[in-house]
């Protein structure tokens, strides 16, 4: 794959793919990042939107190639317009990043988003137009973006996704499970786990493929047999949780919206992952007594051949739990999940277990990507336009915090939009007189769930919850905890009443009672308390109910 995108692309004049990707990029990292520009623009009356404004310079295509460094500034071009970005890229965090998005990630959003979208986002572009291109050449430009390969050619077919998901974007795809699919079973199974995917899925050759293995002085490679045959087996039972799980929850109008997708509680699954230890591979070659960080590098790379990477501490690669791994829920993994070798980094965010990796590097320094670098880290609240500097005073996210949610009762629609709940208990509860409350639970490094309690009375009073849970070592705990409480129906308020979990750990960490203290802009680690509101279906006999109405 990589060979043929290498080719494909020398064969492209160098300003047009130039100017395909500064403008691909620039849009992707607005619409998926919904990072705001130092300059506003104007109202949508007073732009006009690429098109030749006669009192501006010309600037050819070749021209705008060259401003592609922060020495001579970086240049894009969109319909006729020629447009000077130099002050996003450099106060965008990412932002050198992003314009190696390249052309793809325009088409992608031309498919995502409709006409009137787009446009509405070159509005912000007009603030940064400075001249036009000769005539002709937008016919050009134009072209070689629609000529540009379409690296999601390989996506899988996801047959009734939205029967299981809420689909958060479609290219690249990434959907959280519903709520009450996610506590239907201990092991999530393969058709029901989260997507989380940053780019496309890229086509791998088994037979070509090679997973490569080494430090910055020599390198070593396995192929997919080798790694299976040469080494033992391992399974274990982890969990994996975007760190952007409850984003959504984050927003509030003191503080504002957060940036990135807008997960509800279905960021998260547990699955059973069959593979063969780091730390065996590393050792084979003599690397487990060097470097402070292990690389991962995985096959799904931009058009510039800039490709998903993470690193975690080399005490975490060297320790008995962190996997490459071929199956998942004993089965071969799927393309979705990372075939044909992914990372499983039990307890850490899911974003360090990377997924179609074939590059494992050891090294005293962690990896250079942007979601190492700047992305997957908590700013302080009180930055909310941060700058890559704001970025580089914080460490990177490893280890996720104390978790936990409520699944069941649920809407089928986005839980992101369901404000009040209105449910009739099914024929078990009625038989039992009780209504019954599902959720999980998780903490991160190992640590195992103690307790989940809920209230009914806004934190008043709480109650302690059944727990599933799997017998874990101590500090290898990485498996989901299942809970459940049924609220006798004489206690369920006849007026729309709040539900609240909270979960502590072993180590007694436990979940803050609101966001307002953890706000980051980028609304990664949202564990505060859980909330849903319920009412009672108006058509359930009342005579179950007792009539209460406080």
């Amino acid at each position: 794959m990589r060979s043929r995108l290498t080719s494909i692309f020398r064969q492209k004049s160098t300003s047009q793919f130039l100017t395909v990707g500064l403008t691909g990029g620039l849009i992707a990292g607005y619409l998926f990042s919904k990072h705001k520009p130092i300059v506003h623009a104007e109202s949508k009356t007073s732009i006009i939107i690429g098109e030749r404004k006669p009192a501006l310079p010309t600037f050819s295509m070749t021209e705008v190639a060259k401003h592609t460094t922060k020495e001579n500034g970086y240049w894009l071009a969109y319909k006729d317009g020629v447009y000077d970005v130099s002050s996003f890229v450099e106060n965008h965090p990412g932002g050198k990043q992003i314009l190696k998005t390249a052309g793809k990630a325009l088409e992608a959003c031309w498919k995502v988003f409709t006409i009137h979208q787009i446009d509405h986002v070159y509005e912000i572009l007009e603030e940064y137009r400075i001249g036009n291109l000769p005539p002709g050449e937008r016919e050009a430009n134009a072209k070689a973006q629609e000529e540009v390969l379409d690296l999601f050619q390989y996506d899988p077919e996801r047959i009734n996704a939205n029967e299981n998901f809420f689909i958060r974007s479609e290219r690249p795809y990434n959907a959280e499970t519903k709520p009450s699919i996610l506590v239907s079973s201990f092991i999530t199974p393969v058709e029901n786990f989260y997507v989380r995917n940053h780019m496309h899925v890229p086509f791998v050759n088994i037979n070509e493929y090679k997973l490569e293995i080494g430090n910055e002085k020599s390198a070593y490679s396995l192929s997919y047999d080798d790694l299976k045959d040469k080494y033992q087996s391992y399974t274990i039972t982890s969990a994996i949780q975007c760190s952007g799980n409850r984003r959504s929850a984050m927003n509030n109008e003191e503080q504002g919206t957060v940036q990135g997708t807008p997960w509800y509680v279905g960021a998260i699954g547990n699955g059973t992952w069959t593979g063969v230890k780091l730390r065996d591979v590393l050792e084979s070659f003599g690397f487990d007594k060097e470097g402070k960080h292990v690389q991962f590098i995985g096959l799904d790379c931009d058009t510039s051949q800039r490709c998903y990477g993470a690193s975690i501490p080399i005490e975490k690669a060297l320790s008995d739990d962190v996997l490459i791994a071929y199956k998942m829920n004993d089965e071969v993994l799927t393309t979705d999940h990372g075939y044909p070798l992914r990372i499983v980094v039990p307890g850490t965010v899911g974003a360090r277990s990377v997924k179609w990796v074939n590059r494992i590097v050891v090294s005293d320094k962690e990896s250079d990507s942007h979601w190492q670098k700047a992305d997957y880290k908590v700013l302080p609240s009180s930055i909310k336009q941060p700058q890559q500097v704001d970025y580089d005073r914080e460490p990177a996210l490893q280890e996720f915090n104390v978790q936990s949610a409520i699944c069941y009762p649920a809407s089928s629609e986005d839980g992101n939009k369901v404000k009040i709940l209105s449910i009739k208990p099914n024929d078990e509860d009625i038989k039992n007189q009780k209504l019954t409350i599902k959720g999980y639970a998780v903490s991160g490094g190992g640590r195992q769930i103690q307790n989940v309690q809920i209230s009914i009375d806004h934190g008043k009073t709480w109650f302690q919850t059944e727990l599933e849970q799997l017998a874990q070592p101590y500090m290898g705990a990485y498996a989901w905890t299942l809970w459940t409480y049924r609220i006798p129906l004489n206690d369920l308020p006849s007026k729309p009443f709040d539900v609240m979990c909270r979960a502590m750990d072993t180590h007694a960490n436990s979940q803050p009672d609101t966001p307002l203290g953890i706000w980051n802009i980028r609304g990664v680690m949202n564990n505060s308390w859980h909330k849903i509101t319920l009412q009672i279906d108006q058509n359930f006999p009342k005579s179950k109910n007792q009539n209460r109405t406080d």
